[in-house]
Order: structure tokens, then C-alpha cells, then sequence
């Protein structure tokens, strides 16, 4: 055995009687299974996997130590379980059940955190709770031990549906995410850039800050500079110059609006800030610009 105990390692630990098991049907590194339990007092090793426990029938006082001092409640249908991996537990509990496993992989949860909030997970726990009532697990419990015994054609693709589904609530209401800091070299992953591009634009008529613009990507600002430079040829206050310039550019060709009034407009301090970034960036004056427009 190595450092951490597979799914297929844990009966050794918690004997039970295996009634379903998904291997058959959905993909590996999300795996059902349902037991039955007699009354037992058990520890287990660290486990490789992420545990969710969904409790199908019985109710028993349960009790559970991860870290630190035991927890105690009582368990039945509708209730689950968290556990988080790599740390070892106690459970003791004094009546027959019978519950549903989930094992997720590491490798899953990390690459549904990443695709959820769009940015690369540096650690990912579950919180230590010994009882939830949470009917969306509940709900994709039942489906999944439905589709596993059914076998039904597209069983495997509802499988892994849920599978998704369940890993994305777990993540939005239950456990710890932990982000890396994006490397400072290359360019924007596509959703970054296209966070930033709208940003910009929702807020082009105001100050736009450094700091604000890092923050969509969890960047430093140095960082972020860097990026952005690699990724559209400027630096940060050049391109959003720019776009405050296109911005006028459509008040002037559109509006009859005082000059003064298209440059707040347009995020400038005022009207002779917008004459001279215009004039420098399209060699040409506003009100020019204007009549050329309607010529």
C-alpha cells in the first residue's frame, strides 16, 4: 500500500457489504458506490480521493474524528457526509445503514474548478462536515444509483453529467480553492482577455486602474502589465487610450452632442484632454473628425 489508500484499498478498512458499484458504467475518477454497514468502529487510512457519503436508508448516531477532537450527530436518508482526502479518519456509528460513495479524483475536481471559475487551483479541500442535509446530492445520488442498476442506453453519458454536476456544487458550496498565480510571460488565456476587453468597455468612462484591471485575473499589477504587453503589443493605459478614442469616435459619427459632453462621455477630464489624445492618435482634431463625418 502506498501513501494513500485507493477505492479499491478501503473495504479492507471499512468492511461492508458492496451492493452497486459504477466501474461499468461512468468514467473512473468519479465512482459510485453503495454499501451496507453493520455497526462498526473503524479507522481509515488517508484516502487518494475526495469521500462524499450519501445516506440511502437507516439512521444511527455517528460519530467522526478527522482532525483534531470527535464530532457527533445523528445520520439518516437526506444527510451527507464530507471527507477530504489525504487526511485519515474515525468513524464509529451503532446501527445498520446503508449509503452511497462518491470518490472523486483530484485530477477531476481540479479540472472542474479550473473550467467553474476560470482560473488554475493550487489546492483544493472539502470542508470537515459530518452532516449536511443538501437535496441536490441527494437528488444526483438517487439518479446515479438509478442509471448504474438500469443500464439503460446513454446511462454512461447521464452518468457523467451528474458526475459534473455534482463536482461543480461541491466545489461552489463546500470546499476550499486555493488559486495559483498565473505566470507573468505569455499571453491572456481567451475568457481573461475577454473579461478585460468587457471591463474596459463597461467602465470606459471613468478612471480605470492598474490594480482593478489585475484583479480580474488574480494577477499583480506588474504581472498583469507584463501580460498585457505580450498579448495586445501596448501597455494597459495606451490600449484603454484607445478605446476611449473609438468611443468618442461613435458619439461623434451618432450625436449632436457638445464636444465637452462626448469626453466625459468617453472617460476623458475634459475637452481638451479629448482634443489632444484624439489629435495624437488619429492625427486629426474631434471637431474635424465630426465633419468629416458628415460631409
Amino acid at each position: 500500500m502506498g501513501q494513500f489508500i485507493t477505492v479499491e484499498e478501503l473495504p479492507r478498512y471499512a468492511p461492508g457489504e458492496l451492493m452497486l458499484d459504477s466501474s461499468a458504467v461512468g468514467k473512473s475518477d468519479f465512482r459510485l458506490r453503495v454499501f451496507r454497514y453493520a455497526p462498526s468502529d473503524i479507522w481509515v487510512p488517508p484516502n487518494e480521493n475526495f469521500l462524499i457519503v450519501v445516506y440511502r436508508e437507516g439512521t444511527t448516531s455517528m460519530n467522526r474524528r478527522v482532525t483534531g477532537l470527535w464530532k457527533q450527530d445523528h445520520v439518516g436518508r437526506g444527510v451527507t457526509t464530507l471527507l477530504t482526502r489525504a487526511e485519515p479518519s474515525n468513524w464509529r456509528w451503532s446501527h445498520d445503514i446503508e449509503v452511497s460513495h462518491f470518490y472523486i479524483s483530484p485530477t477531476l475536481m481540479a479540472k472542474t474548478a479550473s473550467e467553474a471559475f476560470d482560473r488554475d487551483p493550487e489546492g483544493i479541500e472539502l470542508h470537515d462536515l459530518l452532516r449536511i442535509e443538501d437535496p441536490v446530492l441527494t437528488w444526483i445520488g438517487d439518479r446515479m444509483v438509478q442509471e448504474v442498476s438500469e443500464g439503460a442506453p446513454g446511462g454512461r453519458l447521464c452518468y457523467d453529467a451528474l458526475a459534473l454536476q455534482a463536482s461543480v456544487h461541491l466545489l461552489r458550496r463546500y470546499a476550499s480553492v486555493q488559486f495559483r498565480m498565473p505566470c507573468a510571460q505569455g499571453r491572456f488565456r481567451p475568457a481573461h482577455a475577454r473579461l478585460i476587453e468587457d471591463y474596459i468597455e463597461q467602465n470606459i468612462s471613468r478612471n480605470i486602474t492598474l490594480e482593478e484591471l489585475a484583479n480580474i485575473c488574480n494577477c499583480t499589477p506588474v504581472q498583469f502589465a507584463r501580460k498585457f504587453q505580450v498579448h495586445y503589443g501596448m501597455r494597459p493605459h495606451a490600449y484603454v487610450l484607445s478605446r476611449k478614442v473609438q468611443r468618442a469616435c461613435q458619439h461623434l459619427r451618432k450625436d449632436r452632442l457638445a464636444l465637452k459632453e462626448i469626453a466625459l462621455l468617453s472617460g476623458f477630464s475634459d475637452q481638451s484632454h479629448l482634443n489632444r489624445i484624439f489629435r495624437r492618435h488619429l492625427n486629426i482634431t474631434p471637431a474635424e473628425y465630426r465633419r468629416n463625418c458628415l460631409s
